[in-house]
């Protein structure tokens, strides 16, 4: 007795094939959920349905079914004509069946009868009007992105800054002992947010999910050539994936991990979201400047004084006297230069050569800069100086 019967098209065949390479990547079986006017390919945990047939399979036994019925890339057409697949359950029967057969041309038939088992199917539920950050993006521009993400890396960060997307996926750091040879690797990719069609995040939060769900959702949204939606709240809440094209509506639901970030941290100032949405705040809008901030902020410490141009002084009461003294006269012949900008060294009207002469220290009466080497008071010196107090 048949419980459950339908067909598919040559072009569906394919699709489906397509379908079940990319739940492979998420386990080993694949249930399926027949109702009145849709069915259903899930990979998910088991759960109580009374409402609908649900049956489970293996998913490499229904791709060696489905495997090469597409056209491939040199255009050859497997002559598939259409597919019947009927779900067998009988009382009398030991193994419950699911029979598909290949109806090629000139009337030829094959025949493949797989076993399944009878399963209940849980849902993932996902309310999307709790996910108020997501984005939109070509699944054929994102496609070229993840090829650069190497196929050892384990996780994906998404973190949204100064107007654009940085993708990186990296591996943890590795503990074991027998994995010495194992090195972390870490690929990160920076998307600016024209590339989307449509983006809405928190600035400085890290989502972090899969790479490899990621690769096998991104790989399948390109063959059905339709964009990807990414729905999503905060870091540990659910994250789905949404995209459909040619008949065909997928759904990806997975778990998050991560952090909000230092802005969620501050609980005075408002988040800043990098945004594509005219309601959006955008972080390449200036931000406000808080007004305690306006005036400018006075050093811990003010900066030490210029040293005086003199000659080493060995006590106290040499200082004092230097300090009494009236300043050096070249200050006054500063003033007086009538072409400050000039590159030349500005002359006090006397003879030029005499400015070029090498200096003679023992007639020389001018102070000079010196070093006290004798001076190891630190508490004599008469002004303040920056002490490094880390040792």
């Amino acid at each position: 007795m048949a419980v459950l019967s339908f067909s598919l098209t040559q072009e569906a065949t394919g699709r489906l094939y397509e379908l079940l390479t990319c739940l492979a990547k998420f386990g080993d079986t694949v249930s399926l959920e027949a109702r009145s006017e849709k069915a259903c390919l899930r990979e998910c945990t088991p759960s109580s349905n009374g409402d609908r047939f649900t049956c489970q399979l293996f998913n490499k036994s229904l791709q060696s079914v489905f495997k090469g019925r597409t056209q491939d890339a040199i255009g050859k057409n497997p002559g598939i004509e259409r597919c019947d697949v009927t779900v067998q359950d009988q009382d009398d029967k030991a193994e419950c069946r699911l029979v598909v057969k290949m109806r090629a041309k000139h009337g030829m038939t094959k025949t493949f009868r797989l076993t399944y088992e009878s399963s209940e199917v849980m849902h993932a539920l996902f309310d999307r009007t709790t996910a108020s950050q997501g984005f939109r993006i070509s699944s054929r521009v994102m496609r070229e992105y993840v090829e650069y993400f190497h196929p050892k890396t384990e996780q994906l960060d998404l973190l949204a800054q100064d107007g654009k997307v940085v993708l990186t996926s990296f591996t943890d750091k590795v503990q074991d002992g027998k994995e010495v040879l194992k090195q972390p690797l870490e690929t990160a990719i920076a998307i600016h947010t024209e590339d989307f069609e449509d983006f809405h995040m928190q600035e400085g939060m890290h989502i972090i999910i899969s790479v490899k769900d990621f690769r096998a959702i991104v790989t399948h949204a390109e063959t059905l050539r339709g964009p990807i939606h990414a729905y999503f709240s905060y870091p540990n809440r659910p994250l789905q994936f949404s995209y459909q094209n040619h008949g065909i509506h997928c759904e990806f639901t997975l778990m998050t991990t991560g952090d909000r970030g230092a802005s969620a941290s501050s609980n005075n100032s408002a988040p800043k979201f990098v945004s594509t949405r005219p309601n959006g705040t955008s972080s390449r809008q200036p931000s406000a400047v808080p007004s305690q901030r306006n005036g400018r902020s006075n050093p811990e410490m003010p900066p030490p004084g210029r040293p005086s141009a003199g000659r080493p002084l060995a006590s106290q009461s040499q200082r004092m006297a230097a300090r009494d003294r009236p300043r050096p006269t070249a200050i006054t012949v500063e003033d007086d230069d009538p072409d400050p900008e000039s590159l030349f060294i500005p002359t006090a009207g006397g003879d030029d050569d005499q400015t070029w002469d090498p200096p003679d220290y023992e007639q020389d009466d001018d102070e000079m800069l010196g070093w006290d080497a004798s001076n190891d008071n630190f508490s004599a010196s008469i002004r303040p100086t920056i002490r490094d107090l880390s040792s």
